[in-house]
């Protein structure tokens, strides 16, 4: 049986991540998720994103999202060329398959607590890239 855990972010270290479809990178703190906390249905995170941050357009099919900016602010588009900017005490609901890009187009750093429901590892929540043509890729 699983008992409380108190996480304390300054004690996790950060993790630098890349991949084709981000400009810049991000800096990733794994805080739960099966096999770190035992939690069967929740992955999270507390992410970074430096000024120029860009994860372009994307849909997970097997999970919601969830994005609580803490510190700075992030853009968000659900559908190109429409965004929205989010500030702390604003939370995004991403449902599972819809198509969003976050970004971070201010000169600070934005940090979010960001989170995925229905799985337990960040592998399961499913990933398709916007392809340049405007279309999903096959």
């Amino acid at each position: 049986m699983s008992r409380p855990t108190i996480l304390s972010f300054d004690q996790i270290k950060d993790e630098l991540f890349t991949q084709w479809d981000i400009t810049g990178h991000q800096l990733n703190r794994h805080l739960l998720s099966m096999s770190l906390t035992g939690t069967p249905d929740v992955v999270a995170d507390l992410i970074t994103f430096p000024p120029g941050f860009v994860h372009h357009m994307h849909r997970h099919p097997h999970a919601d999202q969830f994005v609580l900016p803490l510190k700075g602010s992030v853009r968000f588009a659900g559908v190109p060329g429409r965004f929205v900017d989010l500030a702390p005490g604003q939370l995004l609901v991403v449902p599972r398959n819809s198509w969003h890009e976050v970004r971070n187009t201010s000169d600070e750093d934005c940090q979010v607590f960001h989170f995925f429901t229905g799985v337990g590892a960040i592998e399961d929540i499913g990933f398709e890239p916007w392809d340049s043509s405007g279309a999903p890729a096959e």
